[in-house]
């Protein structure tokens, strides 16, 4: 669905050259930070372009993270500690990354646990682009849809991960508000991807013309989600997330104006004519919603990222058509045979749908590289290398992630994104929802 989505940019970071002071000039650590630096940059690279092949920058980013996994974990290399605890290399490394909402300066950690996060939440990101992508052309096909629901459902997995699992890994958990480790923005991400993913499971149900009972929980199952989504960031910053709250706010009323036109319909097969006309009159009342939050949005400011024009795409046209024919047929039939008051009360929407929810796809780390052995993990020498600070003395005062002393961290340029090609033309289907 061309312009359908809400994106924000990809998070930018400083090279890492990973060139390590060693002990030993032992061959295998020799190779890590080689092969540590080369496959970053890969995976960056592939990730600032939306049309990559997506097994290709799965396979490079999980090569990346296998090798990187030697700076989290001891894995058993030092006998005095458990495979699960700390690596001694893991605060050997600064790590400098922006936010995706918050602009060019960075958050500094030395801790190769949060270098492990912002990789993923990286990809993340990049999926949802990588699904924008492949619905940006003038008639995407069933296998396309299909790819388009996997990338949003792992990138809802990959979020999920980060926020039950790594965060708490995290030495330093304090965040500043609105940044990608604020458990607020995370929920709003994975809330986002669960919602458009079902908008790819509701546009089959509306071509394949399933039950519109089906189609109208469907349909009020994602505006829900998209509204939590909104409320997850109502609190942050307006500079920063109005426009990115205001795109939940528009889809979940357009997608509750959807919820009771399919159950206006299905209480006109019902022969309950005037409930029906009270849930479409209700319908038109979220579609007017819909239409005055596309007006704000369009004129609200983003950090960097894309934006929606949801107005202009058929699917969105459609709505208001829909149901206005839905209630005219409702009002005409009415009139002539069932003569049914029209209740002051609105039908209750079916709470939950039975089938198409979407559960995020569960994400989990690669092995650990063959070129970490004891052998290679004792070369490495840290008495040579950044010494750590512990960030309960850094002073609150320096900014995001500054120790005492330090200056200001330096903007960090805005990632070249290659930009989505979007289609202008119209589905060639009726409904508009261009999942064929």
């Amino acid at each position: 669905m061309s312009h359908w989505f809400h994106r924000n940019a990809l998070k930018c970071t400083t090279s890492q050259t990973y060139s390590l002071s060693l002990v030993s000039a032992h061959p295998q650590a020799i190779q890590l930070c080689d092969r540590l630096k080369t496959a970053r940059l890969q995976a960056l690279d592939l990730m600032t372009d939306p049309s990559s092949d997506g097994e290709v920058v799965d396979k490079q980013l999980r090569h990346y993270l296998s090798l990187l996994l030697g700076f989290v974990f001891n894995h058993g290399f030092d006998p005095n500690y458990g495979p699960t605890d700390s690596s001694k290399l893991r605060h050997y490394i600064k790590f400098k990354w922006t936010d995706s909402l918050l602009g060019a300066v960075p958050c500094v950690r030395q801790d190769s646990v949060f270098e492990l996060i912002s990789m993923c939440y990286e990809y993340a990101i990049w999926l949802t682009k990588h699904c924008s992508q492949l619905a940006a052309k003038p008639d995407i096909d069933m296998e396309a849809a299909k790819e388009c629901h996997k990338c949003l459902r792992k990138a809802a997995g990959v979020l999920t991960a980060i926020q039950n699992e790594w965060c708490e890994r995290l030495l330093e958990r304090s965040f500043v508000a609105g940044s990608d480790l604020d458990p607020r923005v995370i929920s709003a991400y994975i809330q986002q991807c669960q919602a458009e993913a079902q908008e790819v499971t509701i546009a089959r149900a509306i071509e394949l013309k399933h039950n519109p009972t089906l189609v109208s929980a469907l349909a009020n199952e994602t505006s829900k989600l998209f509204l939590a989504a909104a409320g997850a960031v109502k609190a942050l910053d307006p500079t920063k997330v109005g426009k990115w709250m205001t795109y939940f706010q528009m889809k979940s009323a357009f997608y509750e104006s959807y919820a009771f036109c399919y159950l206006g319909e299905s209480l006109l097969e019902q022969e309950k004519c005037g409930e029906a006309i009270r849930a479409l009159d209700e319908s038109e009342r979220f579609y007017e919603i819909a239409v005055k939050l596309c007006k704000e949005y369009r004129k609200q400011k983003a950090q960097g990222g894309s934006g929606a024009k949801i107005d202009e795409h058929l699917f969105f046209r459609k709505l208001q058509p829909l149901v206005k024919r839905t209630k005219d047929k409702c009002i005409r039939e009415n009139g002539f045979i069932f003569h049914q008051p029209v209740p002051k009360d609105c039908p209750v929407l079916e709470l939950k749908a039975t089938h198409g929810l979407v559960t995020p796809e569960e994400f989990s780390m690669p092995t650990l590289h063959e070129l970490w052995t004891p052998q290679s993990y004792s070369a490495f020498d840290l008495s040579k290398n950044v010494t750590y600070v512990d960030p309960r003395q850094k002073d609150k005062k320096g900014g995001k992630g500054a120790a005492a002393g330090d200056k200001p961290e330096e903007p960090i340029p805005m990632v070249d994104e290659k930009p989505i090609k979007y289609s202008e033309t119209d589905p060639k289907n009726q409904s508009g929802c261009q999942i064929q």
